[in-house]
């Protein structure tokens, strides 16, 4: 079941970074998107986006990569860290 998760995270990520000419990386404005369209069920809670987007762009180049997308689907599913 995880990895069909993981398979279905990964082609979100793909589909959205590949319409920004990239496969490895999204801008935080692609994250966004991806996160508006892909996800708006989680986003209803009391917290900030931003707030989090920024905790996890670890090299604070304003891109996110597939890690930190996990990273960041699993904070505001409330299924990790």
């Amino acid at each position: 079941m995880e990895n069909l998760l993981d398979d279905n995270l990964l082609k979100y990520f793909t589909q959205y970074a590949l319409m920004e000419g990239s496969t490895s990386a999204l801008s935080i404005g692609g994250l966004k998107n991806l996160l508006h369209n892909q996800f708006a069920q989680y986003l209803k809670g009391a917290f900030s986006l931003d707030n989090i987007i920024k905790s996890l762009d670890k090299n604070n180049d304003g891109k996110v990569s597939f890690e930190e997308f996990i990273s960041i689907i699993k904070r505001i599913t409330g299924t990790g860290q």
